[in-house]
C-alpha cells in the first residue's frame, strides 16, 4: 500500500513471538553478579551496610541476651500478703484480691442458690393440670425472681464487709477474728439500716456471728 503523503510503504508486522527454548535458556542463565568495594553477591541478593551489621543486639532492650531465663508471667502480685494472721485456708494476696474474688464468689454462689430454689418453688406454685407453657412460664418466674434477689444480696454483703475489714487491717496492722466480726456486724447493721432498730440489731448480730464463725474455721487449718 503507498501512502499518500509519504514515499515510504508501511506494512503491517505482527511480533515475534518467543519459542519455549528461549525461556527455558533465559531461566537457566546464571544470576547476574553485583560487586560493592571488595564484595560480591553470587546469588544477586544486595548486601546490608556497614551500620546494619556491626550491632550488638544486648543494648537494643533490657530483655535482650537473658536466653532461658526470661520469665515473662512472674508477676509480683502472686506474693501472699504480709500481713499477720491474713493467711489461712484460703491463700490472701491483700484487699484487692480478698475484695475482687470474694464479691465474685459469693455473688455467684447466691445467684446459683437463689435459682435453684426459685425453680424448685416455680414447680411447687404451678396449678393442676396446667399447659406445658404454663409450667415453664412458672418456673422461669421463680427463677429469675429469687437468683438475682440472692445474688445481688450477697453481692452488696460482700461488698461492704471487705472494704471495712480492710480498713480495719490496714488500721491495726493485723487480720483477726475480731477484725472479722466488727466488720460483719456494721455491714449487717447497714444493710437494715432503714429498717427500724431491732432488724438493725438482729442482722448485725447474725453477720458478726458469721463473719467470726468463718474466721476462726479460716484460721484454725
Amino acid at each position: 500500500m503507498v501512502w499518500p503523503f509519504g514515499s515510504k510503504s508501511a506494512t503491517s508486522e505482527k511480533p515475534s513471538l518467543a519459542s519455549p527454548s528461549e525461556f527455558v535458556n533465559d531461566a537457566s542463565s546464571p544470576a547476574v553478579t553485583t560487586t560493592t568495594g571488595s564484595s560480591s553477591a553470587s546469588t544477586g541478593t544486595p548486601e546490608l551496610p556497614s551500620f546494619m551489621t556491626d550491632i550488638d543486639l544486648s543494648t537494643l532492650h533490657p530483655l535482650a541476651g537473658l536466653g532461658n531465663d526470661l520469665q515473662i508471667l512472674d508477676f509480683e502480685d502472686d506474693a501472699l500478703s504480709s500481713l499477720p494472721g491474713s493467711n489461712g485456708i484460703f491463700a490472701s494476696r491483700g484487699f484487692v484480691d480478698d475484695l475482687c474474688y470474694g464479691t465474685g464468689f459469693l455473688y455467684l454462689g447466691g445467684l446459683g442458690i437463689g435459682g435453684v430454689y426459685g425453680f424448685a418453688e416455680g414447680l411447687r406454685q404451678q396449678p393442676p393440670n396446667a399447659p406445658a407453657k404454663l409450667k415453664l412460664n412458672s418456673v422461669l418466674n421463680g427463677i429469675t425472681r429469687r437468683g438475682p434477689f440472692l445474688g445481688n444480696t450477697t453481692g452488696v454483703l460482700a461488698i461492704s464487709y471487705n472494704m471495712i475489714n480492710g480498713f480495719l487491717d490496714v488500721t491495726r496492722s493485723y487480720h483477726d477474728i475480731y477484725n472479722s466480726v466488727v466488720a460483719g456486724a456494721l455491714t449487717g447493721g447497714f444493710y437494715r439500716l432503714g429498717h427500724g432498730f431491732r432488724p438493725m440489731a438482729i442482722s448485725a448480730a447474725v453477720m458478726g456471728g458469721t463473719m467470726g464463725l468463718w474466721n476462726y474455721i479460716n484460721s484454725a487449718f
